[in-house]
Order: structure tokens, then C-alpha cells, then sequence
């Protein structure tokens, strides 16, 4: 995945359709797409993603059910629904269960790229007003500065806390080891050694969560979850 640029995942069953639609928004962004909506799920839980297009009628398994397990796996992430079905029926159920956005088939691809960086800004947005962040046991209160794991307060160094607060703030999303120091340190020099032992202490002071922090031999650290 090229960096600095958005991430878009396509589930539709309909192999045409989903070239054209590949085709059509590769220039804006970095695309994976998937006919099998069990594949895609798989990609979605274990891969960072700005955005989701779901083709509502997937056989087998309905764009309803897999909307509700990306919501399970990423409660943030935005979905916005595509069919060919201009039943009003549907269309007001997707919306009334929370979805970003619902189009019908054929779209403009001008709208389609304007409507996906829309919702991936005002996901960020969001991200960025919450006052809490939550994975599992651990718990980041972004205005007291605190960390708590399995109800016990955690005590980490200012830079510890900002490492893990990147982590957090991209799940799934592998941080390269110069753009870390550069947030952190902007223009002092840091060696890489320096970094890894502030990581070596984080993962120390967070077991058995640390598990959930990766290594990604001469890329970075990523946050699985």
C-alpha cells in the first residue's frame, strides 16, 4: 500500500462490475476488492482500510450481515452501500442501521470518489473528537492522559504514551519506523535503537495486551486487533 494514501476495499460478487469500479478508482485510491464477502472480511479484520464499498445483494451471506460484522471487527470504519435495487425498502434499512452512504447503480465516478473522501474525512473527524479510546481490556483517556488496563491505571513515560496513542489512533495500519521518530521527535536525531527500546517498555508495562503490538521486520509497528 502506497503511504499517505487512502484505502478503499470492494466486496461484490459481480466480477465485471467489480473491475470497472477497481478500474475507475485506482487513480484516487489504493484498492482491494473481493467477490467473496468471507475474503473480504478476513482482509477487513487483519488489514488497515479507510473505506468500505458493499454491494448489497452478495449470495450466500447479504450486504446487511457482513455491514454488521465490519461494524463488529471496526466500529469506525465507513461503509457505504452500492446496489442495483432501487427498492426504497432497503435503502432505508441501511441507512436506519447506521450506514455511511447508499447508491444506486450505475453512479458517476466523481461522485462516488467525492462521497467515499467525504466519509473517510468525517470518520477521522469523529476519531479524532472521541474522548476515549477502547481495544478489548485497554482503555487511552485522551483528556487525562491516562492509560488503564484491566482496570488498573497505567503509569507510562510521555513518549511511551505517544507511541501507543498512534498505535490506537491506526489500527491495523503498519507505522513506519521514520515516520514514528519523526512525530515523536520531529527535528532532533533519533536512532532507530532509541525507538525499539521505548517500544521494549511499552509492550513490558502492557501484557498480556502487548501481544496486539507488532513487529514488522525493517518496516515498523503496527496495533492488531
Amino acid at each position: 500500500m502506497e503511504k499517505n494514501r487512502m484505502h478503499v476495499t470492494i466486496i461484490d460478487d459481480n466480477k465485471d462490475l467489480l473491475e470497472v469500479l477497481s478500474s475507475s478508482l485506482a487513480d484516487q485510491f489504493t484498492i482491494e476488492s473481493f467477490t467473496e464477502p468471507d475474503k473480504g472480511l478476513d482482509f477487513i479484520r487483519n488489514n488497515h482500510t479507510d473505506a468500505i464499498l458493499l454491494d448489497l445483494h452478495i449470495p450466500g451471506k447479504d450486504g446487511f450481515q457482513v455491514y454488521e460484522e465490519v461494524k463488529r471487527a471496526k466500529q469506525n470504519l465507513p461503509v457505504l452501500f452500492l446496489t442495483g435495487d432501487s427498492d426504497m425498502g432497503a435503502r432505508v434499512k441501511g441507512l436506519e442501521i447506521g450506514a455511511d452512504d447508499f447508491l444506486l447503480k450505475p453512479v458517476q465516478t466523481e461522485e462516488l470518489v467525492a462521497r467515499i473522501r467525504n466519509r473517510i474525512a468525517l470518520s477521522k473527524r469523529n476519531l479524532q473528537n472521541n474522548k476515549v479510546i477502547k481495544f478489548k481490556d485497554l482503555v487511552i483517556d485522551l483528556d487525562g492522559h491516562q492509560v488503564i488496563l484491566n482496570n488498573q491505571a497505567v503509569r507510562l513515560t510521555p513518549k511511551e504514551y505517544q507511541l501507543l496513542l498512534v498505535l490506537s489512533q491506526n489500527p491495523n495500519r503498519v507505522i513506519h519506523k521514520d515516520d514514528l521518530i519523526h512525530m515523536l521527535w520531529k527535528d532532533v536525531h533519533v536512532e532507530v535503537n532509541n525507538l525499539d527500546t521505548h517500544f521494549s517498555n511499552l509492550r513490558r508495562k502492557l501484557k498480556p495486551f502487548s501481544t496486539h503490538i507488532k513487529t514488522l521486520k525493517n518496516l515498523g509497528y503496527v496495533l492488531r486487533i
